[in-house]
């Protein structure tokens, strides 16, 4: 017993000794002594050092991962740092360890929040700044932005006395002085009864507006996810029940699909695969078909999300059977048998068995023929010649007609002449048609 007692706690103590070399390894690797390099002020940034007599850029201050880069013409005798990402010398201000075009070293300000005392942020690393009657952000010029009124608001917003600005090229007319959004992160924005997330105007109805949680908010009319109207989605009743489900007052959601014949107002979820209502049992949003309500318990649910147990097959795109995955055959990673019947990803295949898929390339089940119709992953190539294709390559394949591409036929391969080199593919063009491009 001594000794079990003993080899747990080696067994315990090996994984904290490793944590705790690591870390200190980790420490003195990313320490800047270690480098020979000194911060110019470590307050104000992590960024700028002096090694060797010469200015050096470390992202974040990561020696071990990153590594330090000149900062090209900088003077080391002169040079200063602004905030995290600016810093200046008598030549030029830099913004991370690059030169900023059109900043004036002796005329550098950083430019103010006005909400600070709203949110409890300064324009402290907002990236914007002022330099000879100039503003930027990120190193660029805000082109015709107004010096004398440009302040900054939260996150990447600011605003001068006519427009709302979000980065660079984010432009908005002003109609009134911008707050901030209760519950929200910095990529809201209220502006009189209009609503912005990330810079663009997502409603227009700020007095209704409600943000739910980071990827959430509701208004009068709609539901937003990460600030996208959620079509068909509800405001009414419309609620956040797990990190999977969410319902309104017609029906449930599994993430922002719609639960078919669900009820809203009975729906229960029992676990992150398993759901159900007054009127069906559900997996993954889908209904189950052959297992009823009453049959399942929570510790049931439970059991039934066991992936290595039970598989959910798909007899359409909207209804599954749970069976033993032990019983299950994969044919491919896109084609299934069970009792004799074979299943696709998304439906069951009326009448298909077994031995009448036909596995093309069996190094990597890619390719499949069934009947007259060939697959690449389960998709099928449209137009294809099932008793002249052949497989070319993982990507690659042809028949008679034509050259294929994943599932997409080439409009610049004849078949009779095709070679397949590496670093050969295909890519789309903006009408929807693929050729043939080269590295």
């Amino acid at each position: 017993m001594k000794i079990l007692m003993w080899i747990g706690i080696v067994f315990l103590v090996i994984p904290i000794v490793y944590a705790l070399v690591f870390s200190a390894f980790s420490f003195y690797v990313n320490s800047p002594n270690t480098h020979n390099a000194t911060a110019y002020n470590s307050k104000v940034s992590n960024q700028y050092y002096l090694q060797d007599d010469k200015v050096i850029y470390v992202l974040d201050g990561n020696f071990f991962q990153i590594g330090g880069a000149d900062v090209e013409g900088a003077d080391p005798d002169t040079f200063d740092v602004i905030d995290q990402s600016y810093a200046k010398d008598i030549n030029n201000v830099y913004y991370n360890g690059k030169p900023v075009a059109g900043a004036n070293p002796s005329s550098v300000t950083l430019v103010t929040s006005v909400l600070a005392s709203e949110i409890n942020e300064n324009s402290a690393n907002s990236g914007y700044l002022i330099s000879d009657g100039k503003v930027f952000c990120y190193g660029e010029v805000i082109e015709g932005a107004d010096p004398t009124s440009f302040s900054y608001l939260l996150g990447s917003y600011a605003m001068d006395k006519d427009y709302l600005y979000y980065f660079i090229d984010i432009k908005i007319p002003r109609k009134a002085i911008p707050t901030a959004m209760p519950n929200a992160n910095d990529g809201y924005l209220r502006h009189g009864e209009q609503v912005l997330y990330h810079g663009v105007v997502i409603s227009s109805e700020a007095s209704s507006f409600n943000v739910i949680n980071d990827e959430y908010a509701i208004d009068a009319s709609h539901v937003y996810s990460h600030g996208v109207i959620v079509e068909g989605m509800v405001s009414d009743g419309f609620a956040v029940i797990s990190p999977y489900y969410r319902k309104d007052k017609n029906q449930a959601y599994y993430f922002n699909t719609p639960i078919p014949d669900s009820d809203s107002d009975t729906f229960e979820v029992l676990n992150d695969a398993i759901s159900k209502d007054q009127r069906n049992l559900y997996y993954d949003g889908n209904i189950v078909e052959n297992k009823k309500v009453s049959e399942v318990s929570r510790s049931d649910a439970d059991e039934l999300q066991k992936i290595w147990k039970w598989k959910s097959l798909h007899l359409d795109a909207t209804t599954v059977i749970l069976v033993p995955s032990d019983d299950i055959e994969d044919i491919t990673n896109d084609f299934y048998a069970y009792n004799n019947e074979v299943y696709a990803r998304d439906k069951k295949l009326a009448g298909v068995k077994p031995e009448d898929v036909i596995v093309l390339d069996q190094d990597e089940n890619t390719f499949v023929r069934i009947g007259n119709q060939v697959f690449y992953y389960g998709i099928a190539i449209m137009g294809a010649d099932p008793e002249t294709f052949a497989v070319i390559s993982v990507r690659f394949s042809k028949d008679a007609n034509h050259v294929y591409w994943n599932e997409h036929r080439v409009i610049d391969a004849d078949p009779s002449t095709f070679k397949y080199e590496d670093n050969l593919y295909a890519d789309e063009n903006e009408a929807g048609e693929y050729s043939l491009i080269s590295n």
